[in-house]
């Protein structure tokens, strides 16, 4: 019998050329799923990383001298109560007039309690009135809506929460300060702001700088779902971002 050297010949570059074309289908497919694969998991990193920093406070880009004071006392006095205003340690700021401050109470105390608001280039404060005693701990506020106070753009308000430990020595009183500007908003940040809601608006002020309004807007929801553990976390998550982490682990 006969065997056909060339036709041996053709049969095994048919044969090979099968194999190629199976390996290069299979290669195609491979590569199709790593590319499929390689698309979908940054995406869904992205995802996560997205739900972690978009709640992150970007503070303004001037430069300023540490502006926050709290937690001590102008004496000496022992066992002294604890506040802290809550602010950055710069000149925090806001697009609202009438803005909502912020501050922490460490325990209830007895003694009164002072707030100020001062404009340095005035004579007589904007604000100088003293409430009642602090009854329970965590977070409290001023309403400047509640006593007719309107912040002037462009002008940094230095702003004061004092505990009167005693009114004839006010060298003990406790006191926390901090500095609050009120700006207006370029258009495309007031674009943001305009469509955004709800915890967005939180993230959009936060990135957008505006330290007052991004607490304020977070504060609000939790004084309305104070059970939301996710809402709790976000201020606790904005607070430890200007070193307040005292206050954001309670």
């Amino acid at each position: 019998m006969m065997i056909n050297v060339f036709e041996c010949a053709n049969q095994e570059k048919v044969m090979t050329s099968h194999r190629y074309v199976l390996n290069a289908g299979l290669f195609m497919m491979v590569a199709v799923l790593l590319a499929v694969t390689s698309v979908c998991m940054p995406a869904a990193g992205a995802d996560m990383q997205a739900g972690k920093s978009a709640f992150v406070y970007q503070p303004p880009q001037r430069g300023a001298p540490q502006a926050r004071v709290g937690g001590g006392t102008r004496g000496t006095g022992g066992d002294m109560p604890e506040l802290q205003v809550l602010a950055p340690d710069h000149v925090g700021l806001t697009t609202k007039a009438q803005p909502r401050l912020y501050w922490y109470a460490h325990s209830p105390v007895a003694a009164h309690i002072e707030f100020a608001i001062i404009d340095d280039a005035a004579i007589d404060p904007l604000l100088e009135v003293e409430t009642g005693a602090v009854k329970v701990s965590g977070v409290q506020h001023l309403d400047l809506a509640d006593h007719n106070i309107t912040l002037q753009p462009g002008v940094p308000y230095q702003w004061s929460v004092a505990l009167i430990m005693d009114e004839n020595s006010r060298s003990t009183d406790v006191i926390a300060s901090g500095v609050v500007e009120r700006i207006e908003p370029d258009k495309a940040a007031s674009s943001r702001i305009a469509g955004s809601h709800g915890k967005d608006l939180v993230a959009v002020y936060a990135n957008e700088g505006l330290w007052y309004d991004a607490l304020e807007a977070i504060s609000v929801m939790i004084e309305a779902a104070p059970a939301d553990s996710g809402l709790v976390d976000i201020r606790a998550s904005l607070l430890d971002q200007v070193g307040l982490q005292a206050v954001a682990e309670k």
